[in-house]
């Protein structure tokens, strides 16, 4: 019973906002970085020109990933787990003090 009547201690009290907000500012930071990413990306066409043979090895195929076009691929990548982790730790700051 004395757990509920706990209350949080001085340094969460002060330190856990200021996370929050700095948590909020990389999420906005990560997501405009994303939209920007995604709009640089190149769409590739239909690729028809090997639905009879079905080879889809080209010399390009094999070398995505060094391309530009790779690059941004694992960047978007990157940005996705960031954005990931930073709402993951956003949502456990926020709740924290409250649990005390």
């Amino acid at each position: 019973m004395n757990f509920l009547l706990a209350t949080v201690p001085a340094w969460m009290s002060r330190t856990f906002p200021v996370f929050e907000r700095i948590c909020l500012v990389l999420l906005a930071l990560l997501a405009l970085v994303l939209i920007v990413l995604v709009f640089m990306q190149i769409t590739g066409g239909s690729n028809t020109s090997n639905v009879i043979t079905g080879n889809q090895d080209s010399y390009y195929a094999q070398n995505k990933a060094g391309s530009r076009e790779g690059r941004i691929t694992r960047l978007i990548y990157i940005t996705i787990g960031l954005i990931a982790l930073f709402s993951i730790l956003y949502f456990i700051f926020m709740k924290i003090p409250t649990l005390y």
